[in-house]
């Protein structure tokens, strides 16, 4: 038995490459609207190129998707949900997205437009997408960091459909967790304007001392390649492979999908004798590479998931620099691969400037005379700028002969195999031509001629004739594959007459193939901004002009913490005991649960004795395999009768509502406009977190509608990443982890000598913190008079009980002067210290 066929999904920025992953064999296409796209950055399509390209690929049966994967601004809702429905209405085959809210909405206004979940909501775990699917979301698009058995799991637990990566870039962060170009630059890569700081170099330091490095690159990954793994790929049953590449060129995406559209027939075809030629891999690395992984499918690839030395394209080996002629500024060169006029070139050695490695080849040398191209053996000299040093490799990025082809193979139309038509003709003296013309996928098309046949005085039309006519398909995308004419007796009909006929047919199914997908306008979304602002307006509580004391909320991570925190006046604690791992001094060692267990009992106690709440902490990463971590949180805080948890993913939340455990829904579930907001309530949260990516302004227009916080004071945390890098780093020869994490404490350096803090949890993944802390104590009747019902001070990186303490009083006393005056009170960021920052609360987003 033949496995199942996954799709094969490609990305395309703009119409080029569009066309050019349909003829090369996609199933189907993703693509982006030039608003709300994950990939603000690419050219994107206008709702007319949206129909075309929509139009243009149902005509050769293939599927498109359009990404509207961002978050939503509150003012951005309304265009959002009319874009769904132009899409809709257009014949979009499935929406990807990420906002909450916008899924909500969308399953109540346009119920019969399929959804899927973007990997911008970091569905790791059979969990979250059982909640997704009661929200109506058909497939996920899982984090790229799930295992294969985890992906089976998942499979089996959820029979929800599921899509993967299998080729392309990676990111380090779990996707939609991300802020470090949010807030270090103001480009978020929730809302598609992501500038890759990660590509960046950066320095590690231990306790204050550098630590050499292979490489600067340090959050650089390689990017992914599945060919020899995609047979298991295949039989794991996964329904869709995609293809990572919306910024990339449609001569790359020709190539890639080529490529994959190869490998996955082959492997159908023959699974024991699935093979991947040696000229197709190296296709694949001359048209882009950093390095290739195969990514978190089959094991945890540590350090090798890595391109530290160059985060650019490095193309293939060319040759070896053999000399540099500083009179003629030429660098010499023993080739190992042919070159030619027009290709890219670039040079790998750490003492050029980024800058400077790379060119277009416009002129090349053979002694000296001036020659077009050269090959592998040939000694050449290329006109370079920078001094390189002999034994230097240079690379060939950009392969001019090899983008022809592919360029030129796409505009040729020819890639696609024709679509195979049944051809049906009744045919009778005195009568029209009865024409039935059938595709694979069921699309008929009837028509009868005007012309009536006559019957033949002399010499009869033979039937051989007309099915030579009838099957002259020509240019169209159509092959007759059968032929059936039913010819009653002699008669005789005008060649000119078949073929009309035949052409209104073809263009008829066309049509058919067309329209079939188009849905008819609805009339619900004009009653949208009424009937929604009805709705949220219903569950909005009476708020008195003069704000009520909110709570102060503290996240603590240790039993001193927690101490410094109730100390300095806060009302309610989130204890994340056990969640990160310390650096260890002379005799110690990793608690054992039970000792665990100890600290939670004597952490509620001791918030209980001093009458406040306490919420227990729950990972924002939790795979299907690790749920009985989560689970043992839920059994203490029934035992001890704790308050609540805090969840900050999907999964979580929706076995806390199952088992009926209180929870406050947390900031990385990225509550970005007032229909999330109300979706979180709904779903049974006490409160919710708001997205730090908010301003001041954007808060007001959400928090009145219900219980919640916003985060004031601390290191935001910028990613978590599944790749430890100091495992990576410093673990032993065969890439194991020796956990050097235990060894002190680790940052990073960048650039502009700002230093992000690394933590490592005890499922040894990576969690970066802001280089500056946020503070928000002078704000804080700005941040009050939004409506916020809690303020929460983070205490993550942050050790020490007293700082703890002095922090939390700062807020304490700030919030009752407002209270109790309506004023500023006599606190300021000053007294906590240096090199604060007010995060977005003032700047915003793009």
């Amino acid at each position: 038995m033949k496995p199942k066929k996954p799709e094969l999904l490609a990305p395309a920025g703009g119409m080029e490459a569009f066309v050019a992953a349909v003829e090369n064999g996609a199933d189907a296409v993703y693509v982006g609207a030039r608003a709300f796209s994950a990939r603000g950055y690419a050219s994107n399509f206008s709702e007319k190129e949206l129909e075309e390209a929509i139009d243009y690929a149902h005509l050769r049966g293939v599927k498109v998707y359009v990404t509207v994967n961002t978050l939503l601004k509150e003012e951005e809702v309304e265009d959002a949900l009319k874009l769904l429905s132009c899409l809709r209405e257009i014949g979009t085959d499935a929406v990807i997205v990420q906002d909450l809210g916008l899924i909500s909405l969308a399953g109540k206004y346009l119920p019969d437009l399929p959804l899927h979940a973007s990997t911008q909501m970091t569905l790791h775990n059979s969990e979250g997408i059982e909640f997704v699917k009661k929200l109506g979301i058909e497939r996920a698009v899982l984090s790229r960091e799930s295992s294969l058995e985890e992906i089976r799991r998942i499979k089996e637990k959820t029979g929800t459909e599921i899509e993967v990566f299998i080729h392309g870039a990676l990111c380090i962060s779990y996707s939609g967790q991300c802020l470090l170009s949010s807030l270090i630059g103001g480009r978020s890569g929730n809302r598609g304007f992501c500038a890759q700081p990660c590509r960046k170099k950066y320095r590690l330091y231990c306790e204050g001392k550098p630590i050499k490095t292979t490489g600067s690159y340090l959050l650089s990954p390689k990017d992914l390649n599945t060919t020899s793994g995609l047979g298991a790929l295949i039989e794991a049953g996964i329904e869709s492979f995609k293809i990572e590449g919306r910024m990339k060129r449609p001569e790359y995406v020709a190539g890639v999908v080529r490529i994959y559209r190869r490998l996955i027939d082959r492997y159908i075809e023959n699974p024991a004798k699935y093979f991947v030629f040696e000229e197709e891999q190296e296709t694949l690395i001359q048209l882009f590479n950093r390095g290739f992984t195969q990514g978190y499918f089959f094991e945890n690839p540590r350090w090798e998931l890595m391109s530290r030395e160059n985060p650019n394209n490095r193309g293939v080996p060319a040759g070896t620099i053999t000399g540099y002629y500083r009179r003629t500024n030429r660098i010499r060169v023993k080739l190992s691969q042919p070159l030619r006029l027009g290709d890219g070139i670039m040079v790998e050695n750490a003492g050029i400037r980024p800058e400077d490695k790379g060119k277009i080849i416009s002129s090349m040398y053979s002694g000296k005379s001036p020659v077009y191209s050269a090959g592998a053996g040939d000694i050449v000299e290329i006109p370079f700028d920078s001094r390189v040093p002999a034994g230097s490799t240079i690379y060939r990025t950009y392969d001019k002969k090899l983008m022809d082809s592919l360029k030129k193979e796409c505009e040729s139309g020819n890639l696609r195999p024709k679509i195979p038509v049944f051809i049906k003709a009744d045919i009778a003296p005195g009568m029209p031509v009865r024409l039935e013309v059938k595709d694979r996928d069921s699309n008929t098309i009837t028509i009868e001629s005007e012309y009536m046949v006559e019957k033949a005085e002399k010499q009869p039309t033979s039937k051989d004739r007309i099915e030579k006519q009838l099957s002259k398909l020509g240019n169209t995308l159509f092959e007759a594959s059968e032929l059936h004419v039913s010819v009653e007796g002699d008669v005789f009909i005008p060649v000119g007459q078949l073929n009309e006929l035949r052409t209104k047919a073809i263009e008829q199914l066309e049509n058919l193939r067309i329209s079939r997908w188009k849905r008819k306008p609805i009339d619900t979304l004009q009653f949208f901004e009424s009937e929604e602002k009805a709705d949220l307006d219903a569950g909005k509580p009476v708020k008195e002009k003069i704000p009520t004391l909110p709570m102060l909320s503290v996240s603590v991570y240790s039993l001193e913490g927690l101490k410094g925190a109730l100390a300095g006046g806060a009302d309610q604690v989130y204890f994340g005991e056990g969640l990160f791992r310390r650096p260890e001094t002379a005799g110690q060692k990793e608690s054992s649960a039970q000792e665990l267990d100890a600290v939670f009992e004597n952490a509620v106690s001791e918030t209980q004795n001093a009458g406040k709440k306490i919420y227990l902490i729950t990972p924002k990463v939790v795979k299907d395999s690790e749920m009985r971590s989560v689970e043992r949180t839920f059994f203490r805080v029934r035992e001890l009768g704790a308050d609540g948890i805090v969840v900050s993913n999907l999964g979580t939340l929706n076995l806390a509502k199952a088992r009926k455990i209180p929870f406050i829904a947390d900031s990385p579930l990225n509550i970005f406009n007032s229909h999330t907001f109300a979706l979180m309530l709904q779903e049974g949260a006490q409160m919710t977190v708001i997205s730090p990516e908010l301003t001041v302004e954007e808060l007001k227009n959400i928090v009145s509608y219900g219980p919640a916080e916003c985060i004031v004071h601390g290191r935001l945390e910028l990613m978590e990443s599944e790749h430890c890098l100091t495992g990576g780093l410093l673990g032993d020869d065969k890439g194991l982890c020796n956990a050097p994490c235990r060894s002190g404490k680790f940052a990073l350096i960048d650039e502009k000598n700002y230093e992000f803090p690394l933590l490592m949890d005890y499922e040894c993944r990576m969690h970066l913190l802001n280089s500056r802390s946020l503070c928000m104590l002078e704000y804080i009747p700005e941040i009050l008079e939004s409506g916020v019902s809690s303020i929460r001070i983070e205490t993550l990186g942050m050790e020490n009980p007293d700082e703890i303490r002095r922090v939390t009083r700062a807020y304490r006393n700030a919030i009752d002067a407002y209270i109790d005056t309506g004023k500023h009170g006599k606190e300021n960021c000053e007294k906590l210290g240096k090199g604060f920052t007010t995060g977005h609360y003032f700047r915003g987003v793009q």
